[in-house]
């Protein structure tokens, strides 16, 4: 690795690559290791795409970034597996306000495709004011405590969030996504992925398709809305009267507590609307239509919640 590319990428101290072996019954694993640090100063971004990654976001009050990261190879023979590692690269440096972090698989021509199954893991800290941006296919994420701005992109990828603020953008393609303790403008966007929210507060905006939409307790919240296609919408809240709700389900049914008092707007065969507004000045608006789905209001969830 170049001097230079110390230099731009601002690192204040680097550890690695380390190359640690070892053996279970039936395989050999190689891991390459790196640890590095890079200076954080207000209007840097961090940018992670990960491939068979399992990735770790946190955060701490310290001027940095903070990178571990993990590269595996697992094969019963170990010269295999050595050699497979080889071809795994990664790229940490800084340019401009961007901080890039990759794992990904280089072959040289003619060289034949990687026979271990390989693997990268990712621990991330960042200042809780850092802005991330994560893609990552075939592999799965657990983000916290962040403040200002996330957006993640991800195909056969599970996210977990909890405590994540600010405004987030979320893009999956059968990868579920759970969140807890979200607050701020939040977009959604799924496609064959279960999405599950807990405690949420703020503006969501949530498009799913082939997918179960569930949210337990919407307290805080100041609008939702949702738009499902081939499947169920679930909301668990003990104050279901305190919200205004507007429901539309296309070849579908609205299932809720008599004593919601939901108004029939209109009723054909294959639609159904309904509408309720609070008895108060102020109130949450929550708009769900479903299309070949039904929409469930509960005042109490299950005893466990379902996570992806």
């Amino acid at each position: 690795m170049k001097r230079s590319f110390f230099q731009l990428s601002a690192v204040l101290w680097v550890v690695g690559p380390l190359l640690l072996s070892a053996q279970t019954t039936d395989l050999h694993v190689i891991t390459k290791r790196l640890e590095k640090t890079f200076a954080y100063q207000p209007g840097y971004e961090v940018n992670i795409e990960g491939e068979k990654a399992d990735v770790q976001i946190e955060t701490w009050d310290k001027p940095q970034v903070g990178i571990r990261m993990e590269l595996i190879a697992r094969h019963p023979d170990k010269a295999t597996a050595e050699a497979d590692l080889e071809k795994v690269r990664y790229l940490a440096e800084r340019v401009k306000n961007k901080i890039y972090l990759r794992n990904y698989i280089a072959l040289k021509e003619g060289e034949p495709a990687p026979k271990s199954n390989l693997q990268a893991r990712y621990v991330i800290t960042v200042p809780e004011d850092c802005p991330v941006y994560l893609k990552n296919y075939f592999g799965e994420a657990n983000v916290s405590n962040l403040t200002k701005s996330f957006r993640f992109f991800g195909e056969f990828s599970k996210i977990d969030m909890e405590n994540v603020q600010g405004d987030i953008d979320l893009r999956s393609r059968f990868g579920n996504i759970f969140g807890k303790l979200l607050d701020g403008n939040v977009t959604i966007a799924s496609r064959r992925s279960d999405i599950t929210l807990e405690q949420i507060k703020g503006h969501f905006d949530i498009q799913s398709q082939y997918g179960m939409v569930s949210i337990y307790s919407v307290a805080g919240l100041l609008d939702l809305n949702i738009d499902a296609e081939k499947g169920n919408v679930y909301l668990f809240d003990p104050k279901l009267r305190e919200y205004s709700y507007t429901l539309a389900t296309q070849h579908g049914q609205v299932h809720y507590p008599s004593d919601l008092g939901l108004e029939l707007l209109s009723e054909q065969p294959e639609l159904k609307k309904m509408e309720f507004k609070p008895n108060q000045e102020y109130y949450p608006s929550i708009t769900i239509s479903v299309t070949f789905g039904d929409v469930f209001l509960e005042k109490e969830k299950p005893k466990e919640a379902r996570r992806p």
